[in-house]
């Protein structure tokens, strides 16, 4: 499980991922710069905090798993940021792999920004919101490089986000209220906060789409039908894209960029279209 954020680990959501157990081996991993790893790891001393040393980061893991479980592939799930991590690691060692699926998938940065940019000014149009009208029409086009200029006109997106994922982000800052004061907690949170700026250039120049649109192993793309946060219309256009030996692209109704949290579709889709394709691959 190649986790998004950056550093929004998934050991808080352990619970979440009991019903896999019965028909997978789950691994999770924080990545450098997250969660155990960052408390493990010496924090803010941690080096080479990129997307490139992550990326060799989960190969040396992937070959580690196939050695300890005595495996001669293993399934790769990449959400969000771990999505173009995880494809990165599956273009570059599609050997190691019996399927790479990818969920909250990315195409680009650039893609989301001009598309969040759109979803905004529509919303602000329909609703007569003349002061955010006024702000992005201001803007014209945004500028994906700009970094700045996306967290301004942003910063209240939240509210357009399908309801599954409002009520998921309302789970975690439920959740977080629980574990605050824990090292684990503390480990959690200065991970993220560490590693977003370092890692944010990396996210802007990347398109996946340009640099592992040759993936040598089977592609699932399973992405929530009514994900903004990463559209639906990149991950369609980046999946067109993909050179795989077999790939399938599965939007669930209903749900949104944490459709792999929120939605009971997403395990049987697992177990019913990835699985059995990855068996025959070797794993």
């Amino acid at each position: 499980m190649v986790h998004g954020g950056p550093a929004d680990v998934q050991w808080p959501n352990a619970d979440k991922y009991v019903p896999w157990q019965k028909d997978f081996t789950v691994v999770q991993w924080d990545q450098r710069g997250a969660g155990h790893t960052y408390g493990h790891s010496g924090g803010d001393k941690i080096p080479d905090v990129n997307l490139n040393r992550i990326v060799k980061d989960g190969i040396e893991l992937a070959e580690y798993l196939i050695r300890d479980r005595k495996k001669k592939k293993i399934i790769l799930l990449g959400h969000s940021w771990g999505s173009v991590v995880g494809a990165l690691m599956a273009a570059a060692r599609p050997e190691l792999f019996a399927a790479y699926v990818g969920t909250g998938q990315v195409e680009s940065w650039a893609f989301n920004v001009k598309s969040q940019f759109d979803t905004i000014l529509a919303h602000a149009r329909a609703t007569n919101d003349d002061a955010t009208i006024k702000e992005l029409e201001a803007i014209g086009t945004p500028d994906p490089k700009n970094t700045h200029q996306y967290f301004t006109f942003s910063r209240n997106f939240r509210s357009l986000w399908a309801e599954p994922d409002q009520d998921w982000l309302a789970h975690l800052r439920a959740q977080a209220a629980t574990l605050k004061g824990t090292k684990d907690f503390d480990d959690d949170e200065k991970g993220q906060m560490f590693s977003d700026p370092l890692v944010l250039p990396d996210q802007v120049k990347t398109d996946l789409s340009i640099v592992a649109a040759h993936i040598g192993t089977d592609v699932f793309i399973i992405q929530g039908a009514d994900d903004v946060i990463t559209p639906v219309a990149g991950a369609r256009d980046y999946f067109a894209k993909i050179e795989a030996p077999h790939k399938e692209f599965i939007a669930i109704p209903n749900a949104g960029h944490f459709a792999f949290m929120t939605s009971d579709a997403f395990l049987p889709a697992l177990t019913d279209k990835v699985r059995p394709v990855a068996m025959a691959r070797g794993a």
